[in-house]
């Protein structure tokens, strides 16, 4: 099903950033370096911001971390960096792997943290701050 989910994203992405990239390189001239760098940085800004909220989601499951300590222990963590959290989540990572992991992402004011269950499970709390801690 994942192979299927990929290529129809293929499907949906690609013909508009190749015809990009070609509309650029033929009308764009002495200026081709320029454009591109432009056009691409365009296209990692923008799917930087849909891949956590679109593109993720169609691969993995994500749930809000359900209050406890867990969830304190990292926003008080957040709190003394002064780090911006807006939202904490937990992945079903188990489903396509047996390694633990974390990751944060987000732009300016706006940034989430995300648990695999596999860390979760195979951690203790402190262990899991201080693998995002280490992250920061």
């Amino acid at each position: 099903m994942d192979t299927l989910k990929s290529l129809l994203l293929g499907l949906v992405f690609m013909p508009p950033l190749i015809g990009g990239f070609t509309w650029i390189l033929q009308r764009a001239g002495p200026w081709v370096p320029i454009q591109l760098w432009a056009f691409f940085l365009v296209v990692a800004l923008f799917f930087m911001t849909i891949y956590p909220v679109v593109i993720a989601p169609l691969f993995n499951k994500f749930e809000t971390l359900p209050e406890g300590t867990l969830r304190t222990k990292i926003e008080e963590l957040a709190g003394s960096l002064k780090f911006p959290l807006k939202k904490l989540y937990s992945m079903d990572g188990s489903q396509r792997s047996a390694h633990s992991n974390a990751y944060m992402y987000g732009f300016f004011n706006n940034k989430r943290i995300v648990l695999y269950d596999t860390l979760i499970k195979e951690c203790s709390d402190e262990q899991v701050v201080a693998v995002l801690a280490h992250g920061r």
